[in-house]
């Protein structure tokens, strides 16, 4: 007997009222079949999908932003050192320097007690793309639990 004619049998032999609570109940579970394993996994890959996208734009965005700053330098300041840079960079970003060196290859070198990474990376970061000032040499320790303790050695780009 094959499995065709046996569930042809267990159909023939149900009664009507039986035939139509097995007909209720295959629509039932039909349903929750498309809802948990078609539309519920589509729902989401659309949000996880949604989430990246709007990482991704993000990102992007700020990418754009780095390179709109990259590539608008700002004038050099008449007459001021690198020192006077340096020093007028800090004091805009809230960094106090707490002693500095000048070489007499031209670099400069200072040394801050405590400052947040993230101000330290944006204060280097705008001075390089808007004074044109490389650092050559950097040492940093952590101070305390939020900030370091930094050397940093600047000098003019291409001096």
């Amino acid at each position: 007997m094959t499995l065709l004619q046996t569930a042809r049998d267990f159909w023939s032999l149900r009664s009507s009222r039986e035939r139509l609570m097995l007909q209720g109940l295959g629509v039932v579970l039909a349903g929750l079949l498309l809802w948990f394993g078609v539309l519920s996994p589509l729902n989401a890959a659309t949000a996880w999908a949604r989430a990246g996208r709007q990482a991704a734009a993000a990102d992007l965005a700020a990418v754009n932003a780095l390179a709109r700053v990259g590539t608008a330098r700002a004038p050099q300041p008449a007459g001021r050192g690198l020192a006077g840079v340096v020093d007028v960079a800090a004091a805009a970003s809230g960094i106090v320097i707490e002693r500095r060196r000048e070489e007499g290859d031209g670099r400069l070198t200072v040394w801050i007690t405590a400052v947040q990474p993230r101000i330290l990376m944006q204060w280097i970061s705008g001075l390089r793309t808007g004074h044109g000032v490389s650092v050559v040499g950097m040492s940093a320790a952590k101070a305390d639990a939020s900030s370091l303790t930094v050397e940093v050695t600047f000098e003019r780009a291409g001096s």
